[in-house]
């Protein structure tokens, strides 16, 4: 525990103060967004996949890789299977949905090579399959209730509520506990994540109302993820003991009183000065802001990532839950559809390889062509792949911004 808290130190100096984090900020409003971006200019070293497999491919949800790619984990469309991918070709799936002693939910999973398992996290519980025969293995306790799981080599990456926090009393006479969440780095197999180090820390009020670190696409090529607040922090975590900024922005130029900041940030608050936060960051609730951030990635001075907003009547044009960002020296550039000419839809990246945006194209046909303009290159790359596919199953888009 003297390790844990010695880190949570470092962190609160880290957090600092609204005013410093004020330095260096940028401040993105509506007339920073651009309608579309087109992808053949603004991203390179494209690489298509097609999904290979001797079945029809269930819709593919989140994708998580590992090994370069050579290993990929897919939550299908429906969030009741994980479905594994060996060199893009499918070769099976977990599928316990509802088993006794399995998993009634897939909120993350992950995929331990040493071990070979797969892992499927519900509430406290590391739900273990094995990773090639998908058989089911067992359940593994951790004292945290768990939001994300990511194995990293010989270390696991939790984020979630240390159990004996979570489970502690809410009120407590004239005031509110509010239980923290934490980001914590442990060695693999060890399940006691008091043994572990914490990244970040971030109270239930804020996550509530800031968002929270979204670990998902993280990857051993690039370490790095958003901690949310008034100010959103990109950061990278290389060795793996502390959180170093490499961005900090924020959507909208309004401004929350210090004073609520550091309410939020309480562990213990009185029930008038919850009431009265609450009511106020309820009205600001209404102005622009991240709700949470995707698809980070850190690269040769390039920091690209989504994110999903609210307010969005205040941002003219079409409609788009994401925006994108892409961040350099230079400046930033950030846009609300990400598009290749001569198709229509938009290219949503839902996962990563190392540093590469994955993307998924699936439900391919003729209506998806756009005959108002020419067929790019990279376009009629794609539609020739996917005419190539059987059983009408996906393929793959990866990509790195420039």
């Amino acid at each position: 525990m003297r390790k844990i808290m010695s880190v949570l130190s470092v962190m609160a100096v880290m957090a600092g103060s609204v005013s410093a984090q004020n330095d260096g900020v940028e401040v993105i409003t509506a007339k920073d967004v651009i309608e579309i971006g087109d992808l053949t200019e603004i991203a390179y070293d494209f690489k298509i996949h097609p999904l290979k497999g001797n079945r029809h491919i269930d819709r593919i949800g989140g994708i998580k890789s590992w090994d370069d790619g050579k290993v990929m984990l897919a939550r299908n469309g429906n969030s009741d299977k994980v479905m594994r991918f060996d060199n893009y070709e499918y070769t099976g799936a977990v599928d316990g949905l509802g088993k006794q002693d399995q998993y009634y939910f897939i909120e993350d999973f992950s995929y331990d090579k040493a071990n070979n398992c797969i892992y499927i996290e519900n509430d406290q519980y590391l739900v273990t399959y094995d990773a090639k025969t998908f058989q089911f293995k067992g359940r593994q306790e951790v004292n945290l209730r768990i939001q994300n799981i990511l194995n990293l080599g010989d270390k696991m990456l939790y984020f979630g509520y240390l159990t004996d926090e979570m489970d502690a009393s809410r009120y407590r006479e004239d005031k509110v506990y509010m239980p923290k969440e934490s980001m914590i780095i442990v060695d693999r197999d060890e399940r006691d994540l008091n043994k572990g180090t914490i990244l970040y820390r971030e109270s239930n009020y804020e996550r509530n109302h800031m968002g929270y670190p979204e670990l998902f696409f993280v990857n051993p090529k690039n370490y790095s993820t958003c901690l949310p607040g008034n100010v959103n922090r990109i950061v990278t975590f290389n060795d793996l003991k502390t959180v170093t900024d490499v961005y900090k922005f924020k959507l909208g130029s309004h401004e929350i009183p210090q004073k609520y900041l550091d309410i939020m940030r309480q562990d213990e608050i009185s029930l008038e000065d919850f009431a009265t936060a609450t009511n106020v960051l309820g009205t600001l609730g209404e102005q622009p802001s991240v709700s949470l951030t995707y698809n980070i990635m850190v690269e040769n001075g390039v920091v690209s990532f989504r994110t999903s907003y609210n307010y969005r009547n205040e941002f003219p044009g079409s409609y788009s839950p994401y925006l994108y960002w892409v961040h350099k020296k230079e400046g930033t550039k950030v846009y609300k559809h990400l598009r290749i000419p001569g198709l229509k839809f938009d290219i949503d990246p839902t996962g990563a390889n190392g540093v590469y945006q994955v993307a998924v194209i699936e439900n391919f046909d003729e209506s998806s062509i756009d005959k108002d303009v020419p067929m790019s290159p990279l376009g009629q790359k794609i539609i020739d792949e996917i005419k190539k596919q059987t059983h009408n199953n996906p393929v793959i888009l990866e990509f790195r911004f420039k």
